[in-house]
């Protein structure tokens, strides 16, 4: 029996899929034989123009890797208009295939490392999902939690898929992490742990959802969850409706509650509400 004609949407199909094979053959030679060196301080110009971030490239290059062709940009330096700084020892980026292009928004594989993290993932003006591998909040410029600085510090491992509508950026975060601390706003120290674990979403009118939260170690052991609604400030910046159990607490440790108004038994076991916002936290024991 004589085959048929292809029909017209596989014949299409076919053409897009050769245009865009071709588009990137071509992408790929431009990048090897091209002198990205030279590209470096226009491309940090472009960067600063568009977000008012001061940017800078020791070193711009390309090729080609089993996804593509990349651009690798290492050695970079951001400084914003109110004084932070982060460096970023490389960050890759190569075009990701996604129908997002059609719409004009370019989607890229995105590989950062630096020493407050590393990422692996998809990346645009819309979407940012993938792995962030020892990521340790403390490594972050101070200011940007606030007049006590990171909450949590210790590296972590998460698996972020977070989309924005409408200028919100709405989402879910799972983290798992080894030994670190938890600093409670106001607290004179920091409650050492372990391990934890949490499974946290981030709605579209900027309420964090903390569905599970677990912090164990020798000096604490407690599960908690609850929400942080959005606030003047952005998402997570308003009230706060947490419930904590403890099922252990350090002797050592309770004076750090103590100063909340907050007074466990001996064993630091109890219930906890916690309410008020970021900034200023009220605890009540029952």
């Amino acid at each position: 029996m004589a085959r048929g004609r292809p029909s017209l949407a596989g014949r299409i199909l076919r053409a897009l899929g050769i245009a865009l094979l071709s588009v990137l053959a071509v992408l790929a030679i431009a990048l090897v034989f091209f002198p990205t060196e030279r590209a470096a301080p226009a491309l940090a110009a472009a960067i600063e123009r568009e977000t008012r971030i001061a940017t800078q490239i020791a070193e711009l290059g390309g090729g080609v890797s089993a996804r593509g062709p990349y651009l690798e940009a290492r050695g970079v330096a951001l400084r914003w208009p109110t004084g932070e700084t982060l460096a970023l020892d490389s960050v890759r980026i190569s075009p990701a295939l996604s129908t997002s292009w059609l719409r004009g928004v370019p989607q890229f594989h995105t590989t950062l490392r630096a020493a407050f993290g590393d990422f692996d993932g998809t990346l645009s003006r819309e979407l940012l999902r993938g792995d962030l591998a020892r990521f340790d909040l403390a490594q972050l410029p101070a200011s940007w939690f606030g007049d006590g600085g990171a909450w949590l510090a210790g590296g972590i491992e998460a698996r972020v898929h977070l989309a924005r509508l409408a200028e919100q950026w709405s989402g879910t975060v799972q983290l798992d992490g080894g030994e670190g601390s938890l600093a409670l706003p106001g607290a004179p120290i920091a409650i050492p742990y372990e391990t934890i674990t949490a499974m946290l979403r981030l709605d579209e009118v900027g309420t964090l959802r903390i569905e599970a939260v677990a912090l164990a170690g020798a000096m604490v052991s407690a599960r908690a969850s609850g929400e942080i609604a959005a606030g003047y400030a952005g998402p997570a910046t308003g009230a706060i409706a947490i419930e904590a159990d403890l099922e252990h607490l350090d002797p050592a440790l309770l004076p750090a509650l103590a100063q909340y108004g907050v007074a466990l038994g001996e064993t630091g076991a109890g219930h906890l509400s916690i309410s008020g916002t970021p900034d200023q936290l009220l605890l009540t024991a029952r």
